[in-house]
């Protein structure tokens, strides 16, 4: 089978007699593959067959839905053989969509949740490394602080002796404000309060843009073991990450030939009983995919339709 070009893809249906009129129709660009059959019910009756035609209408929905929801591509491929028994391969493609859709959804379901653990780890490595470009040490910034509490954050360098005229108004001498490093046009604070006093402290700074960085550790706990830690469960949480993002690759790799070779199938199925609906049994017909570079005219639709061709766009 061929693979489509990038363009529109037309499938079609039509009377054998009158196939070459209709495919010219179609302008010397566009690139062909035809197959004639005779078109046969196999003893089915009218209601058989309609029901059939809305059965695959359907399937091939699922078909299309499943291809967007695992993230691959439609790409309609050259004229295919229909299957003979037509309610059988019906049932084999729905098992098929069923399972693709489990191991689709534990495979998202993995590579989500691993992400968020990697983001609330990234989180709380970004913070100490924070704290650690804060000019601080780690006593200074997550020691035993007894009955108080500590407000690490940043403010812009202007506001910052304003900033520690306000807080010595509202608390007096209970605050202690030391700076820090300096980054840019912002300066690293640290303001130890009581801790019945700090939420009032807090209040104050932000008056003078004042951005907290909460520290994640609990007091007295080693940052630096800490961040070394994290380092590692990074860089574990990456690796299995990694692992399973191939594995969702080498899913839809393999997906999207199964997935694109049953559409083309279903799709055929499809147009050959409305052909058959349509022409009679016994009819000889030719089924044909055109691939072109770009959108068919509505003007080109109508004609080839009014010489009875059965056509779908994809």
């Amino acid at each position: 089978m061929s693979t489509a070009p990038k363009g529109t893809t037309l499938r079609l249906l039509v009377p054998k007699d009158s196939a070459e009129r209709v495919l010219s129709s179609l302008g010397p660009t566009a690139k062909l593959e035809r197959r004639d059959l005779v078109l046969s019910g196999d003893r089915m009756t009218t209601d058989d067959i309609v029901k059939q035609i809305r059965d695959l209408s359907r399937l091939r929905d699922d078909i299309l839905h499943s291809i967007r929801q695992f993230g691959v591509q439609r790409d309609p491929r050259g004229t295919v053989q229909t299957p003979g028994n037509l309610s059988g391969f019906l049932a084999e493609v729905r098992e098929d969509l069923e399972n693709g859709r489990s191991q689709y959804q534990e495979l998202q379901s993995k590579i989500e949740s691993l992400q968020r653990q990697l983001d609330a780890v990234e989180k709380q490595i970004n913070i100490l490394e924070e704290i650690g470009r804060a000019g601080f040490t780690s006593p200074e910034t997550s020691g035993d602080a007894g009955s108080f509490s500590r407000i690490l954050g940043r403010l812009p360098a202007r506001k910052l002796a304003e900033a520690q005229r306000d807080l010595e108004g509202a608390l007096k001498d209970q605050a202690v404000l030391a700076t820090g490093a300096r980054v840019k046009d912002f300066v690293y604070i640290l303001v130890v309060a009581p801790r019945d006093k700090t939420s009032q402290a807090l209040q104050t700074l932000l008056l003078h843009d004042f951005v907290q960085t909460e520290d994640p550790l609990s007091e007295g706990v080693d940052r630096d073991a800490t961040l070394e830690a994290l380092e590692a469960k990074r860089n574990s949480i990456q690796k299995e990450l990694g692992k399973c993002k191939d594995e969702m690759k080498q899913f839809q790799t393999e997906t999207q030939d199964h997935l694109n070779r049953i559409a083309d199938m279903i799709q055929e199925a499809y147009m050959s009983l409305r052909g058959l609906l349509q022409l009679g049994e016994g009819s000889k017909a030719s089924i044909a995919v055109a691939w072109l570079a770009k959108p068919v005219p509505p003007k080109t639709v109508n004609i080839v339709r009014s010489q009875g061709a059965i056509l779908e766009m994809e």
